[in-house]
């Protein structure tokens, strides 16, 4: 049984990752044919719409993951039924069941990959290609450097360490000079909340006035700042939330829920991006009723079709679902679960239909 668990495996994975690569290929030729629109725009150019590309593999490898994994699942069972394969497993004692458990074992380990490359790989690469594509972009006097952001408007400068979460500015520091060239004030935050854009609220706020007379020191708990960077570097400055890792996006949720804020867009937002690499287990496992339910007589390429159909169906309930839960305000576990939970029933009920 081991060996034969080891082939089924070996098989589902080649499956997979031959349709993951012909779906990287289709979908970053269209992305690309897009960046190609902004080449010329500010010092963005052809080898940086490339590097764009590239970065942001990761991150696309996981939203096509589902589809490629059960497309991918049905053409290499689909091959193993027309070679004759799975007659002589059938016909050596393996049942349905411990096919079903060889096919589980390998969606357990691939979803661990993707849950790995969730959290670990796919953010960084994106989160670099957004900032190098917006600086390229924008062609701003800003600066994005190994000791944080700096902006300047005027006689001011600010500048803002590291972004918590990837999204709340830290450690910002602002400078504002006289027009002799003199220090006037120093003002720093321990943190700030940008929610709105026009008017930040600086927060552990220690405020420093110069004067020919000495040094005043002030301490605030909040204090109302009016930034001067242009929107188009406010959206340099926060990364975008979908580029969160989840354990980052967990954290973000955890703060905007102190701030008094609504967090259901992104509670959604994590608990699908928490069900993505589950869902993949589920979809691997429906490949089953493809090559053992009503359509093992059917054409290879008929399987094909339905699998892509059947993707897509999947894919756009997730959307639907994620949408209905923000209208409704639905809780975010059960939106993002409800796809995956009926793909498990309905896998289940075609299987106990083939045995």
């Amino acid at each position: 049984m081991v060996i034969i668990d080891r082939y089924i495996s070996a098989s589902i994975i080649k499956g997979c990752i031959l349709m993951l690569v012909i779906l990287l290929s289709v979908f970053s030729f269209m992305e690309l044919v897009q960046q190609l629109d902004d080449v010329g725009k500010g010092n963005f150019q052809t080898a940086d719409a490339f590097k764009y590309i590239l970065l942001n593999l990761p991150a696309r490898m996981l939203e096509i993951a589902p589809i490629a994994t059960l497309i991918g699942s049905i053409a290499a069972l689909g091959l193993l039924n027309k070679n004759s394969e799975l007659i002589a497993i059938r016909a050596s004692g393996v049942s349905i069941g411990q096919i079903s458990i060889s096919i589980l074992k390998t969606g357990i380990a691939l979803m661990l990959v993707m849950a790995l490359v969730s959290e670990f790989v796919a953010p960084r690469a994106q989160q670099y290609a957004e900032g190098q594509r917006m600086l390229a972009v924008s062609m701003t006097g800003d600066l994005l450097k190994d000791n944080g952001y700096w902006s300047r408007d005027g006689n001011s400068y600010l500048n803002i360490k590291s972004l918590m979460h990837g999204r709340i500015p830290t450690d910002i520091s602002i400078y504002t000079f006289d027009k002799a060239g003199n220090l006037r004030f120093y003002t720093h935050a321990e943190h700030a909340d940008i929610s709105n854009k026009k008017l930040w609220k600086l927060q552990g706020v220690v405020r420093k006035t110069f004067s020919p007379t000495g040094v005043t020191s002030v301490q605030l708990e909040e204090m109302p700042w009016r930034p001067f960077s242009s929107l188009t570097q406010l959206g340099r400055l926060e990364l975008p939330v979908y580029s969160l890792s989840p354990y980052n996006l967990y954290k973000y949720i955890e703060y905007l829920d102190n701030a008094g804020q609504n967090t259901q867009r992104y509670q959604i937002m994590l608990w699908q991006k928490i069900m993505g690499p589950i869902s993949l287990v589920a979809l691997m496992l429906l490949a089953l009723p493809f090559a053992f339910g009503a359509l093992r007589s059917a054409s290879f390429s008929l399987r094909i079709v339905l699998g892509i159909i059947t993707g897509l169906v999947y894919t756009l309930f997730n959307q639907f679902m994620g949408n209905l839960g923000l209208l409704f305000n639905i809780n975010a576990l059960l939106t993002a679960a409800t796809p995956v939970v009926l793909v498990t029933i309905a896998c289940a009920y075609l299987l106990r239909r083939a045995r």
